[in-house]
């Protein structure tokens, strides 16, 4: 009765080992974090900010992104529409993630934040687009900001 007590814990233990080698070799990489920041390009109603390849290597995940918007003019506007355009993994074209809309300005100043979940395909560029409803007069700049992981 002994061998099969034996035979059986051997079994089980190179049934563990082998798991093991499995998980070790299946691990993914610890993913990097990056934080970006750019400047905006007015054009008549809309501005566009353009960000750099966030992975070369890997698909990305871009979790939260903050817009802010200042004009030296007096007269108030809004961020009629705010979107994130990315290509997503298994995506050949551009795809707008809508994250927020309708932001007044107070003072000459209008921003906007969101959490957010968008995939990002591996070496590919990502914008924000800005769309104002009334585009304010004198000098009006754009910063965005994003946080991703790959």
């Amino acid at each position: 009765m002994v061998a099969p007590i034996k035979h059986f814990a051997a079994v089980i233990a190179a049934s563990v080992l082998g798991f093991v080698v499995l998980l070790t070799w299946a691990t993914p990489a610890s993913a990097a974090a990056v934080g970006l920041t750019a400047g905006c390009t007015l054009t008549s109603a809309t501005a566009q900010c353009n960000f750099p390849v966030l992975s070369a290597s890997y698909n990305a995940e871009i979790h939260y992104v903050t817009v802010q918007c200042s004009t030296t003019s007096t007269t108030a506007y809004n961020l009629k529409e705010v979107e994130v355009a990315a290509i997503p993994p298994q995506a050949s074209g551009d795809v707008d993630y809508e994250m927020a809309g309708n932001r007044a300005s107070v003072a000459g100043v209008a921003n906007v934040g969101a959490i957010v979940d968008i995939y990002v395909k591996a070496n590919t560029t990502s914008a924000i687009d800005i769309d104002f409803s009334v585009v304010p007069t004198g000098t009006t700049t754009c910063t965005a900001s994003l946080t991703a992981t790959y």
